[in-house]
């Protein structure tokens, strides 16, 4: 993998993007569906059919490959799907004076601001996506800041999800606070995920700053990593990956995971282990993935269609299903398996958001706060000292 300074950002001011792998998208999957009309592999062209051609590059599992596959043969079209194993992959191939031709892409939270920054987006026209809409998409997710400004519609979130505490229910009691991790009969049995971005703003959280976070400044930052050696204490190994974790969780090396992607018990189940996710008083790490229109795109009126079609409820709760994620169109909820509503716990919503947020990402650059890749730096420190 290229390090921050080869990834040919250039004047676009990421060059200090970190690659951090999302590995919670592609430990579920293996290879996608190869439907008709379907294309998995590289941005080499193709033959366009005569009703259309996408070419698009997501998170696997998230590009409805199999989910469409009855659209994609009666409209008579074709997709290519490339899968992105981190964000910087979808910012590489954007970024410059020669990007790729895609038609459609993503972005992680937090990720609006850097491609702000870069001109990459384009703004979408929501008349074209009914199913984008009051009546249908939940509250927070409807023209919320991450995804809407300066009065136009620049991102359409897809799905999201929580990273939380994961632990086993026979050796552990459950967590209500983080502060419960300290237990001493938790000692040497804790981990961390190497997953900086979904752990990131727990470690402003415990510290007292989540209402700060991710603008800290320096002697808060240092606070806040200072608050989270007993933690580190707690732990003899450091998991490199979500796999990784619910390895370690199976095998009985470890009883619990700082914070760890909801699909880990589903996992963990299946090699004959119980653990079961606690969200703290304090709250879990959200994320949320966003389809958005890049300057390359070559059919928007088939990708504003292709947006409409994944967010349709069936669809939507197909892919929520496949992935163990939340749908952000609430017509889905009642589509989904009762095992997968009562862990997003769509009846209190509400109070679920009001103390778990879609945080940010630090600023690439400021006089004030601690900078993106100083977070980078001392994480890297952080897993380095285990």
């Amino acid at each position: 993998m290229k390090k921050e300074s080869e990834m040919g950002y250039g004047s676009s001011g990421v060059d200090l993007l970190e690659s951090i792998t999302m590995k919670r998208r592609t430990f579920l999957l293996g290879a996608a569906a190869s439907a008709a009309g379907l294309y998995i592999g590289s941005f080499a062209p193709g033959v366009m059919a005569a009703d259309g051609h996408l070419e698009i590059l997501g998170w696997e599992g998230e590009t409805g490959d199999a989910e469409l596959a009855d659209w994609r043969k009666n409209r008579g079209i074709t997709v290519r799907s490339s899968y992105a194993s981190t964000q910087d992959d979808i910012t590489a191939r954007l970024a410059g004076t020669d990007p790729v031709q895609l038609d459609l892409t993503m972005y992680a939270l937090g990720y609006e601001t850097i491609y702000k920054e870069m001109d990459i987006l384009t703004p979408i026209d929501t008349s074209r996506i009914p199913n984008y809409s009051p009546d249908s998409t939940i509250p927070l997710f409807y023209k919320g800041n991450r995804w809407y400004w300066d009065g136009k519609q620049w991102g359409i979130p897809l799905l999201w999800g929580m990273n939380t505490i994961v632990y086993n229910v026979k050796n552990v009691k459950k967590p209500k606070v983080y502060k419960d991790l300290l237990d001493p009969k938790l000692k040497g049995k804790l981990t961390f995920v190497d997953d900086g971005l979904s752990t990131w703003s727990i470690i402003a959280i415990i510290a007292g700053y989540g209402d700060k976070f991710p603008n800290l400044t320096r002697a808060e930052f240092d606070d806040a990593f200072e608050k989270l050696k007993p933690y580190r204490d707690q732990c003899r190994v450091f998991a490199s990956s979500a796999g990784d974790a619910v390895s370690l969780l199976a095998s009985g090396e470890v009883d619990a995971v700082f914070s760890l992607s909801a699909f880990a018990p589903t996992e963990t189940a299946k090699r004959g282990v119980e653990t079961a996710l606690s969200v703290p008083e304090e709250g879990a790490a959200l994320w949320c993935d966003a389809l958005f229109i890049p300057k390359t795109a070559k059919d928007v009126p088939l990708a504003l269609e292709f947006i409409n079609k994944v967010l349709e409820p069936e669809t939507q709760a197909k892919m929520a299903t496949t992935m163990f994620s939340a749908v952000t169109n609430q017509k889905a909820i009642p589509l989904l398996p009762p095992a997968l509503r009562e862990t997003f716990d769509y009846n209190n919503l509400d109070s679920f958001f009001q103390k778990s947020k879609l945080y940010g990402q630090p600023p690439l650059s400021s006089d004030k706060y601690v900078t993106y890749a100083e977070w980078v730096d001392q994480w890297a420190n952080f897993k380095g000292s285990f």
